[in-house]
Order: structure tokens, then C-alpha cells, then sequence
């Protein structure tokens, strides 16, 4: 009988422990978020040149982009410029831009469609604008493009256009 009590007592001091353990003990930690490293601009005009000479302005794209020191993470923060584009213009985010064998290879991460709210006035905005930005992870990615796709009219022919940056993460 007594073992049994030597037993249950030495079980109801560790419990008692542990108890005051788990709350006196502080929390593991979470790791810290890498720094961001400095912003670096991103500048893209969407141009249609038509084969019989001229050519047509469709959107404009003008902002800022982060690489985290960690090498992992990416923000951005731009505005989106409605030309002559009949869309509106839109972007798409590729990571690990490569090419092979004459062929480009990426990894899409996402299409941003920007937040038009209203008209701008003077160059190089003089229709409708808007904004995108947001962050992304991808496990060791090396560079980031930024697509942007604006459309017109060549003739009887509707003709989307491109025009893309390639930043390459620092870090």
C-alpha cells in the first residue's frame, strides 16, 4: 500500500511540474521575417507598332518592387495606366524565368487584376488607373517577371500585346 501512495504521489508531483512548467517556461519563438531589402523601380510601357508605320501607347505600368533578405519573399506596389488598350490592362507574376531549347519556361505565382477606380489626367496616365500590390513566398527563386497585357485593333483583328521586366532577387 504504501508503493501505491509513494507511486500516486510521485505521479501528482510530475503532473504538478509539468503544469507549472508549461506555464512559467516561455514559448518557443517564431522566427523572425527577413528584412526587406531595398525597393527597386519597375517601369513598363505596352506599345503596338502597326505595320504600315505608327504605332499605339495601351497601358503603362510604374512601381516598386522588394526582395526579403531571406531570398524567399517578394512585395510589390504598382500603378497600373489604361492607355489605349481596349482591356484593361492586367499583369501576371512568374518566378524562375528560363529559356531552353529557344523556349521560355517559368513558373507562374499569379495574375493580378489591378483596382481601377477612376481617370487620371496627364501623361502618361490619361485614362483609367489602378493599383496592385501585394507579397508572395517561392522557395528560392532566383528572379521575378512582371507581365503586362493590353489589346487593340489591327484592322479586323484584335491583337493582344505584351510587354514583361525581369528582376532578379538579390539575395
Amino acid at each position: 500500500m504504501r508503493s501505491f501512495l509513494r507511486r500516486s504521489a510521485a505521479r501528482s508531483l510530475l503532473v504538478a511540474l509539468a503544469t507549472v512548467g508549461a506555464l512559467v517556461l516561455p514559448a518557443a519563438a517564431t522566427p523572425a521575417h527577413a528584412a526587406w531589402g531595398p525597393a527597386q523601380p519597375v517601369t513598363m510601357q505596352i506599345r503596338h507598332y502597326y505595320p504600315t508605320g505608327g504605332s499605339v501607347q495601351l497601358g503603362w505600368v510604374e512601381g516598386t518592387v522588394q526582395f526579403d533578405d531571406g531570398g524567399s519573399a517578394l512585395r510589390y506596389n504598382l500603378t497600373v495606366c489604361r492607355q489605349s488598350s481596349y482591356m484593361l490592362p492586367y499583369l501576371t507574376i512568374n518566378v524562375n524565368l528560363y529559356y531552353a531549347g529557344g523556349r521560355k519556361y517559368s513558373t507562374f505565382v499569379t495574375n493580378v487584376y489591378p483596382n481601377y477606380t477612376g481617370n487620371a489626367s496627364g501623361q502618361p496616365c490619361y485614362s483609367s488607373t489602378g493599383t496592385a500590390s501585394g507579397e508572395f513566398t517561392s522557395a528560392n527563386f532566383s528572379n521575378v517577371e512582371f507581365l503586362v497585357y493590353g489589346s487593340t485593333f489591327e484592322g479586323q483583328s484584335y491583337v493582344v500585346k505584351s510587354q514583361d521586366r525581369v528582376l532578379y532577387n538579390p539575395y
